[in-house]
């Protein structure tokens, strides 16, 4: 993970395995949720800008193998509602900036932040089901955003979809040229930072709210169904 500070109060986190299209390991989820902290901590925060280093903003998680117990799968998974607890109780909106691939923990990540700009050609997918995993956790949060049918197609299916129709269906804000979605995300930082940080820290925590976004049972109760399922499945 990489800080970066862009002034005004806007700082950046990026992820950097690139040469990997920035999948993210079971460390390297608990490494983006210390990241988190840091950037939360810092004095004069208005924004947090999100993207990935390379071609690609995320293309998934890799999660721990060789696990066999309940318990064992349930500590894995819950790494991902620790990162997701950051995201819902920051004082500040994040903004995520999606080139390339967003697949998986990418496409979850970006869809939960208050603010996505993607480029033309970024590409979405919840891809779980063609591992012969369910969704769950991804989709306690997604279908707040999605209407019912085409959350359980795309959770279904694992199909790829574009930027086109992620802005469709609510899961980006905008879609702007090739390589312009970092640029264009420090922007929209810029008009988050240039507003009164009280009346954005209330609306930001009032709009969550009655979205549904700040309650986290049913992500939890996503864990524990799948942590059952996989540890059986293990035997």
């Amino acid at each position: 993970m990489k800080i970066e500070t862009h002034g005004d109060g806007i700082y950046a986190v990026a992820f950097t395995r690139s040469a990997d299209g920035n999948h993210l390991s079971s460390a390297q989820i608990a490494e983006f949720a210390t990241t988190l902290d840091e950037v939360l901590a810092m004095p004069g925060l208005r924004a947090v800008v999100l993207s990935g280093e390379g071609e690609h903003f995320c293309a998934g998680r890799v999660g721990a193998k060789g696990l066999t117990s309940a318990a064992g799968v349930r500590d894995d998974l819950s790494l991902i509602l620790e990162v997701n607890d950051r995201l819902r109780h920051s004082p500040v909106p994040f903004v995520a900036a999606v080139e390339g691939k967003a697949l998986g923990f990418g496409c979850g990540f970006s869809t939960q932040c208050d603010i996505t700009i993607a480029a033309e050609d970024a590409v979405f997918a919840l891809p779980e089901m063609s591992h012969k995993l369910p969704p769950l956790i991804v989709l306690s949060y997604f279908a707040k955003f999605v209407p019912f049918k085409k959350a359980f197609e795309l959770a279904l299916t694992s199909r790829h979809f574009g930027a086109a129709e992620a802005k469709e269906i609510g899961i980006i804000t905008e879609v702007v040229p090739h390589g312009t979605a970092l640029q264009r995300a420090v922007e929209f930082a810029r008009t988050i930072a240039a507003l009164d940080p009280e009346s954005v820290t209330l609306l930001r925590a009032f709009s969550r709210r009655v979205a549904g976004l700040s309650d986290e049972t049913e992500a939890r109760n996503a864990v524990a169904t799948m942590a059952i399922a996989l540890a059986a499945r293990a035997h």
